[in-house]
């Protein structure tokens, strides 16, 4: 009996994920060819794990990286419509893995190569104008929320993975393994809303923590309550209002929320 097209589909894509043999049957001879569009398939997703994991790659080896992009596709097989979302578990993979669980430097490198990918093809959005900040009435700023973009994503770290990184996806041999920070702490990646080229750098604790909380929903008081475990209370207003300026001027921040209609400015 001739099985539906949606059925042939089916059954070639368990064959191609799961082994299944059941698309054999509606084959000529069997498909004596279908071991070659399962290599195929193997192929193409360690090419596009190697695109966006080059410092795992390099890290890890030709060999290594080759058993681990066969495991985790076999553990986490490709579930999107595009391809382009097969890496998103593997550093959570990488950490639990018999085989890498002890690495630390190649699970937080994962991290951070997923950071960039993610970063580099957000969704874009138009960052808010700092006099935005100056147009807000000052009884409105305790309740104050912001939108952060899209590209922003935050990473923690160890080790100084980025220069490590850089030169493996310019096809060239990093001198060492990536060395432990002095100061572990969050970093932060971002794409660049007039460049387009994706950024990074590391936050202070009590900035991270704010950026943490804001991305939670959390308003300026909040930033002003992390602000005043680090410096003296007359000092608070200040530190957070300069995380903002700060991100503001990155291109974090793409809107304000939280203001009551009565505090308004009159022009809006």
């Amino acid at each position: 009996m001739t099985a539906e097209l949606a059925d042939l589909q089916s059954m070639m894509q368990d064959r191609l994920l799961g082994g299944s043999d059941a698309i054999a049957g509606h084959l000529a001879q069997g498909g004596p060819f279908l071991k070659v569009y399962g290599n195929g398939y193997g192929a193409r997703l360690h090419e596009v794990m190697a695109d966006v994991f080059p410092g795992v790659h390099a890290l890890i080896g030709d060999d290594g990286f080759a058993r681990a992009v066969q495991d985790y596709t076999e553990a986490h097989p490709s579930r999107f419509r595009s391809i382009r979302w097969l890496g998103r578990d593997f550093p959570a993979w990488l950490a639990d893995a018999p085989a890498w669980r002890g690495q630390p430097v190649v699970t937080e490198m994962a991290a951070y190569e997923w950071a960039l990918s993610l970063a580099f093809d957000a969704p874009d959005r138009d960052p808010l104008p700092i006099e935005a900040l100056a147009s807000v009435a000052p009884e409105a700023w305790p309740g104050l929320t912001f939108d952060l973009h899209p590209a922003l994503q935050a990473v923690r770290l160890s080790h100084d993975v980025a220069p490590f990184r850089r030169a493996a996806a310019e096809d060239q041999d990093p001198e060492a393994a990536p060395p432990k920070l002095e100061v572990p702490g969050v970093w932060a990646v971002w794409r660049d809303s007039e460049t387009l080229i994706v950024r990074y750098r590391p936050l202070a604790d009590d900035e991270a923590q704010g950026l943490e909380a804001v991305r939670g929903g959390g308003d300026f008081s909040a930033l002003c309550e992390i602000a005043a475990e680090t410096v003296p209370p007359e000092e608070v207003a200040a530190r957070a209002a300069g995380f903002l300026k700060d991100w503001v001027d990155a291109g974090w921040i793409t809107g304000l929320g939280g203001i009551p209609e009565a505090v308004l400015p009159s022009d809006r």
